[in-house]
């Protein structure tokens, strides 16, 4: 039978140990959950965004170049609606990038065109110019522009500061077929 005077210390050991799982259980956690809520932020803007810049042909006499005064309107809107939707907003960490392709013949891309804006500068895993496939012909035979409109913020770096990693990039990306 174990002396009770040489179990002492256990419960303070265990407690220790299961104390720092629960806290790394919690910052992960939290963490998650504010990027995920900034991610469906920025999923519902980026859509909502890219339909826009879609419906512009329809607004605008079908005129399919994108400008960079569009692109510029695109984001002010994107800024905007970002600081009313989160209080904890600031400007230096929020990028968006406009991205249009178009074709001049069926299945023959012009280079596509781009405008990187803001503060933070967004990587893009791939090219608009990589979903040239999602493109349709019309029945006018021609080939449907393509539109991307991707956003991304910068965000707090809880859980990786505490396991030495970088985790703050949120990103978003729509892309739409043109009229």
């Amino acid at each position: 039978m174990p002396l009770v005077f040489k179990q002492r210390g256990n419960f303070s050991v265990e407690f220790a140990v299961v104390g720092v799982a629960l806290s790394l259980i919690f910052v992960f956690s939290a963490d998650v959950i504010i990027k995920l809520a900034i991610k469906g932020k920025l999923d519902r803007l980026s859509y909502s965004l890219v339909n826009v810049l879609k419906e512009r042909t329809q607004l605008y006499d079908e005129d399919y170049v994108l400008e960079k005064q569009e692109a510029d309107s695109m984001f002010v809107i994107a800024k905007n609606s970002m600081a009313r939707m989160q209080s904890s907003y600031k400007s230096e960490n929020f990028g968006v990038v406009v991205e249009e392709l178009t074709f001049r013949e069926i299945n023959q891309p012009n280079s596509p065109t781009r405008y990187n804006l803001g503060s933070y500068t967004c990587s893009l895993p791939k090219t608009i110019d990589q979903y040239k496939d999602l493109s349709v012909v019309t029945t006018w035979t021609r080939q449907a522009t393509l539109y991307r409109i991707t956003l991304c913020y910068k965000t707090s770096n809880l859980f990786g500061s505490l396991v030495d990693q970088k985790f703050t990039d949120v990103n978003s990306s729509s892309i739409i077929i043109g009229r």
